[in-house]
C-alpha cells in the first residue's frame, strides 16, 4: 500500500506539466499525431527492472534507454537495469524477450530495425519478434548522410558521380538494418552502382569506423550526427521530405534527387509475450509520464530526439503502419537474409 502512494504522489506531481507539455509538443516536427490516452493501472514493480538494449553502448537505442532508465526509477521506485544485448542484427536480444517471464521486470528497446525490418528479413524469427507486446513509444530521431574526411564529395550529385568511377563503402549497425535499406534505396534511386556494406555491431561503431576512415560514408542517426556536425567528417544531406529544425542549414536528400522516404529511425519498448495488460498499461503510462517531465524532454532534446507519444493500442497500430510500408521497401531490395 504505500509503495502505491508514493507511485501515484509523483504520478500527481506530474500531472500539472503533463497538461501544459502535451500542448507544447504538438509544435515539434517529427512527432506522431496520435492522440494519447493515459492509462489507469496501479501495478508497480517490487523488484529491480531489466532494460534490455539490442545494441552496443553508444548508439541511439543505448541512449534512449539509458534516458528512459533514470526516468522510470524515480517514477517506479524502483532501479531499471540497462542491459546491452547485442548481436544478430538485434535478434538475440528478441530472442531473450521472448523467453522471459512475464512479470512485469523485463522489457527491451525496440526501433524500426527490430520491430519491423526484422520481421521482413528473417521470416523464421518472425513469430518471437511479433509475439512481443509493445508497451510505449518514446522518441524520433532523423538520419543524416555524411562522408568521411578525404572524400572529395560536398553534395548527392558529386557522391553520385565519384560512386561510378571507383568502389565506395559504407557502416551500418547491421544487415538489413535501417541505415543498410536507406543506402540501397539511395543506389536504386540515384542508379548508383552497388557499394560494399560493411556491416559493425551498434551505431556507435559504425561512426566511428566513418570518423576513423575505414568506410566512405554512413547514414548516421541524428544523435551521432549531432555530435560530429563540426567535426572533420561531411554531411550531405538530412533524409526526410522536410528539413530538420535541429539543423536547418542541411538539405535534404530528397531536395538533391534521393530517396523519398523518411529513413529516420524511432524507439519504442516491448514486453515479454503473455505479460498482463495491467503491467502493458501501468508501465506504457510510467513512459508517458515520463515524457511530460521537462528534465526528459531535455535529455531528449541534447541528444538531438524529438518525443514520440504513443501508448500501447497505438504503438501496435503504428508498428503495423510501419511493415506496410516498409515490407515494399524490402520486396523490391530482394532482400532476405536467411
Amino acid at each position: 500500500m504505500e509503495t502505491t502512494m508514493r507511485h501515484h504522489s509523483r504520478l500527481n506531481h506530474y500531472s500539472s506539466s503533463r497538461r501544459q507539455l502535451l500542448g507544447l509538443l504538438g509544435t515539434i516536427p517529427l512527432i506522431a499525431h496520435l492522440p494519447v490516452s493515459f492509462a489507469k493501472s496501479t501495478w508497480v514493480p517490487n523488484r529491480p527492472v531489466r532494460l534490455m538494449v539490442p545494441y552496443t553502448p553508444g548508439g541511439g537505442a543505448d541512449i534512449v534507454g539509458r534516458i528512459l532508465a533514470k526516468a522510470l526509477q524515480g517514477i517506479s521506485s524502483q532501479p531499471w537495469v540497462v542491459e546491452n544485448r547485442p548481436g544478430a542484427a538485434g535478434n538475440i536480444a528478441a530472442d531473450l524477450i521472448y523467453a522471459s517471464k512475464p512479470d512485469g521486470l523485463t522489457y527491451q528497446i525496440t526501433n524500426l530495425d527490430t520491430s519491423v525490418l526484422n520481421t521482413f528479413l528473417y521470416p523464421s524469427r518472425r513469430q518471437k519478434i511479433e509475439a512481443a507486446v509493445p508497451v510505449a513509444s518514446i522518441a524520433r530521431i532523423g538520419t543524416v548522410l555524411m562522408v568521411r574526411a578525404g572524400l572529395p564529395v560536398r553534395d548527392l550529385a558529386q557522391l553520385a558521380a565519384l560512386a561510378k568511377t571507383q568502389s565506395l563503402t559504407y557502416s551500418s549497425w547491421g544487415m538489413g538494418c535501417s541505415a543498410h535499406l536507406g543506402v540501397l534505396l539511395l543506389e536504386q534511386e540515384m542508379k548508383i552502382p552497388e557499394m560494399v556494406h560493411v556491416p559493425y555491431q551498434g551505431g556507435g561503431n559504425a561512426m566511428q569506423a566513418l570518423l576513423k576512415g575505414e568506410v566512405d560514408l554512413f547514414l548516421a542517426p541524428m544523435p551521432l550526427a549531432m555530435a560530429h556536425r563540426s567535426g572533420s567528417v561531411t554531411a550531405l544531406g538530412y533524409a526526410a521530405a522536410q528539413r530538420s529544425q535541429l539543423w536547418p542549414e542541411l538539405p535534404t536528400l530528397q531536395e538533391q534527387g534521393g530517396p523519398s522516404v523518411d529513413l529516420g529511425n524511432w524507439f519504442a519498448v516491448s514486453a515479454p509475450p503473455e505479460t498482463s495488460p495491467a503491467v502493458i498499461e501501468a508501465v506504457s503510462d510510467f513512459i508517458q509520464t515520463a515524457l511530460a517531465d521537462p528534465a526528459m524532454l531535455d535529455s531528449l532534446k541534447a541528444q538531438s530526439m524529438v518525443p514520440f507519444l504513443a501508448d500501447n493500442t497505438q504503438l501496435a497500430r503504428f508498428i503495423a503502419d510501419e511493415k506496410t510500408r516498409w515490407g515494399q521497401v524490402i520486396a523490391n531490395a530482394k532482400l532476405n537474409l536467411e
